[in-house]
């Protein structure tokens, strides 16, 4: 076999590259990390009770009906457990790691890039968007609909300027709708129609929307919709698909009963979510709403209509047709922006499936026009902010012991100390300095790009190594493997205590905020010939509760990271 040079490979498999550094840089975390109570541990319980019952379409949280969520990330969650017998959270993660590779390979292929440096730099700085990072490890549907929302959209393009298989596409579209409403919900359903119409609205071709939404698409969707929710009927009775169809989606849009926030939420959220690329990619939103038609573009624009208006069609390709992509994915973002901000539950999580089209939409006007000043600054401002965060990070992670208030505030984390997360520091540094070498002195600003995202990868592995003693913090898993088998569990001042059942294997008893519920319950007349009891509370509760401050210190326990556990023996 001839010996295969590295830059030729990188030359003719460019994300190859890209997509298997991020895997390496991430797999740690995808290793070591614990499941998050807030989320993560909650859809495990859900498995665990949909497969303990037997449920396909209907589930349950603690016994109650759970119809917050759509089954398919659900039964993945369920095959899971069922394959290896257990829940891993590397198998887990690669569900949300997957999705975000699909969706940069598709973005790439539909930006058109030619340089292997200009690729290798969007796909880092997609893939270093904050909350696209973030989702991508994290166990959530977010990732996944995003992936569906993009092939949707992306079909859509393909039959627009007729470069794809019109047969395939018309099936695939409404096939990608109905997966996204599958995996999260209404946004699902609601994203790809409201960009689609907008766009067409926008290019004057409204009369042509029947051709892309007709019955064909609907009829697909309404046809995957009834077998869903004729299952849901089965399998949860009436009951259940009413709080599935109108508690679940009507109730959330208008009078959210969770995470309900202001109307300019998102105003704000949209500055973090896409960091550190958030003036480059804010500031290319605003160039293409302010851009003009020229004459070129109106003419091709009446050209096209009359194309259209006597059943042919115009080859796809060419200026124009790049100037309707900006203008698709400009359309696209600010549609969902409004459409999102209209609802009254609000998350930033929210927000990811418009963070690819606002990289590509940076990608069409870098294209358009040129490398401007204001892109330098809008990259090396944020560049320089993590240069000195970075080393203002190494001097407290160095010095901080020998600072008497940093001292206290670090003194719980024993793992702060470790070499490892200096070296984080270290390589963001490096990596910012570099990224404004390269933006100043040498004037290439897909490098600084790649140094940028690179370096951000690379701080996230090397931080990485301190998990197992972080995890603490993070979720139940240490906590959990410290109480006895044999112990009934009992929580107070927790947050959402129950799914601990997926690591104890056992109901745990919640009683919120009221420890005099605990002891009425628990501890009166409890003898020693009973089962033995383990309350589960917070160190910082103690201080502030002295009935409960009193029972831990008569009694043995023991502290994993916030968390407290004692073990009540009772005396004859």
């Amino acid at each position: 076999m001839p010996k295969l040079e590295t830059g030729n490979y990188l030359a003719r498999h460019p994300l190859a590259v890209t997509f298997l550094f991020i895997f390496l840089c991430l797999l740690p975390v995808m290793i070591m990390r614990d499941f998050t109570p807030d989320n993560e541990l909650r859809y495990l319980q859900i498995a665990d009770e949909a497969i303990e019952n037997g449920n396909i379409f209907a589930f349950t949280l603690d016994g109650q009906a759970y119809a917050d969520k759509p089954p398919l990330y659900l039964w993945i969650v369920m095959l899971c457990k069922l394959i290896l017998g257990k829940h891993s959270m590397f198998l887990l993660s690669l569900f949300s790691l997957i999705p975000a590779f699909v969706i940069i390979a598709v973005m790439d292929r539909w930006s058109s890039l030619e340089k292997v440096t200009d690729r290798i730099a969007v796909a880092f700085m997609m893939s270093t968007c904050a909350l696209f990072l973030g989702a991508s490890v994290f166990l959530r549907m977010d990732m996944m609909m995003t992936m569906f929302i993009v092939l949707a959209l992306n079909s859509f393009w393909l039959l627009y300027t007729g470069s794809g298989n019109r047969w395939k596409q018309e099936i695939l579209l409404p096939l990608w709708i109905f997966l996204a409403l599958f995996t999260k919900g209404p946004v699902g359903i609601l994203m790809p129609p409201v960009a689609i119409i907008c766009f067409l609205l926008v290019k004057r071709q409204g009369k042509r929307i029947g051709k892309y939404l007709g019955w064909k698409t609907w009829g697909i969707i309404a046809g995957l919709c009834v077998i869903w929710f004729g299952g849901v009927y089965l399998d949860g009775g009436k009951d259940y698909l009413n709080n599935l169809l109108f508690h679940q989606t009507v109730g959330r849009a208008v009078n959210s009963f969770h995470h309900k926030a202001p109307i300019w939420y998102y105003l704000v959220a949209i500055w973090y979510i896409v960091a550190p690329y958030m003036f480059l990619l804010v500031g290319a939103l605003v160039v293409s709403l302010c851009r003009r038609q020229d004459r070129h573009r109106r003419a091709y624009s009446r050209i096209w209509r009359e194309a259209r208006r006597d059943g042919t069609e115009l080859a796809a390709g060419g200026d124009s047709v790049k100037g309707d992509k900006e203008t698709f994915f400009c359309v696209t973002i600010v549609s969902t922006f409004v459409m999102l901000s209209l609802f009254s539950g609000k998350l930033a999580i929210y927000l990811a499936p418009i963070m690819p089209f606002m990289v590509l939409l940076f990608v069409e006007v870098l294209g358009r026009t040129g490398w401007k000043k204001w892109m330098t600054w809008s990259l090396a401002v944020p560049a320089a902010l993590i240069c000195l965060l970075a080393l203002a990070a190494l001097i407290a992670l160095s010095f901080g012991k020998d600072i008497p208030r940093l001292a206290e505030l670090m003194a719980p984390y024993s793992f702060i100390s470790s070499w490892t997360l200096k070296l984080a520091a270290l390589l963001l540094f490096s990596g910012a300095v570099f990224c404004l070498y390269y933006l100043f002195a040498k004037k290439v600003p897909s490098v600084s790009m790649m140094f940028l995202g690179a370096s951000l990868l690379l701080a996230v592995y090397s931080a990485s190594s301190v998990l197992p003693q972080a995890n603490d913090w993070i979720g139940y898993g240490n906590l959990c493997k410290t109480i006895p088998a044999d112990a009934h569990v009992a929580a107070v001042q927790i947050r959402r205590p129950l799914p601990m059942k997926v690591y104890l294997g056992r109901e745990v008893t919640d009683y919120q905020k009221d420890f005099n519920a605990f002891l009425e319950a628990e501890v009166a007349g409890r003898t020693p010939s009973d089962q033995p009891l383990v309350l589960v509370t917070r160190t910082k509760k103690l201080s502030s509760d002295e009935a409960l401050g009193a029972f831990v210190e008569n009694n043995p326990h023991w502290t994993v990271g916030p968390y407290i556990a004692v073990k009540y023996n009772p005396i004859n």
